[in-house]
């Protein structure tokens, strides 16, 4: 019996429908909260004739000074320029807004310097490692890069199936707080460790929600 509670508790655990519009989002959080900080520097970057998409590239390159100051061991350092990359990716959907830009590739421009900028600081963590000769954090760090992509994939591949999928604990922006707090902390094997956690039980959760509404599309009980 015991047996049988704990596994249904798990079950609900991992198909509960925790989405954007019904979630406390720390994304939401910031926009809402630090919209006076972001607002001036929108305006800025519109009257220097800068595009959302110039912004976003402008976050890309701010990661990969991040990922280099890991593979040079400076972990702190990068955790704190890793911040300045964080306010450009929120200030370009901002810019956006402001100027009124309602653009599919714009979405698509971040979504994949995202990917790439992630893969670059999961890979530089992953290298610092293996030159300290610390091969638990080095599989940590093929396991959370892994794991990451696959929860793009997953949504992305549920999505072109004409299916929701944004449910999860382990988002892009859940893995940048706990990226953040790895460099500043300068605790790489527990933040990769934490990440492969949330990013792998988000997977599973999509998973589940996609074999759920694909049963009920087809008219089966869930």
């Amino acid at each position: 019996m015991a047996y049988d509670v704990c596994l249904h508790g798990l079950f609900l655990t991992l198909t509960y429908p925790i989405k954007y519009e019904a979630r406390f989002m720390i994304s939401n959080w910031g926009r809402k909260n630090l919209k006076f900080l972001l607002d001036p520097i929108a305006d800025l970057f519109y009257r220097l004739r800068f595009t959302p998409n110039m912004v976003t590239f402008l976050g890309f390159l701010i990661t990969l000074v991040v990922a280099y100051l890991i593979v040079t061991d400076r972990l702190l350092v990068a955790g704190l320029v890793y911040i300045a990359g964080a306010g450009a990716d929120a200030i370009d959907g901002t810019l956006a807004r402001r100027m009124g830009i309602r653009n599919p590739f714009g979405a698509f421009w971040d979504s994949t310097l995202d990917r790439i900028g992630e893969t670059f600081v999961i890979a530089a963590l992953g290298y610092q490692a293996a030159i300290q000769g610390n091969t638990l954090t080095v599989l940590l760090a093929f396991i959370a890069l892994t794991t990451s992509y696959l929860v793009s994939y997953t949504r992305a591949r549920a999505e072109g199936l004409g299916l929701e999928c944004k449910v999860g604990i382990g988002t892009r922006v859940e893995r940048f707080v706990v990226m953040l707090l790895t460099l500043l902390l300068q605790q790489p094997a527990y933040g990769l460790a934490v990440i492969s956690l949330i990013a792998g039980i988000t997977v599973v959760q999509r998973v589940v929600v996609v074999w759920q509404q694909t049963r009920t599309a087809d008219g089966e009980p869930v």
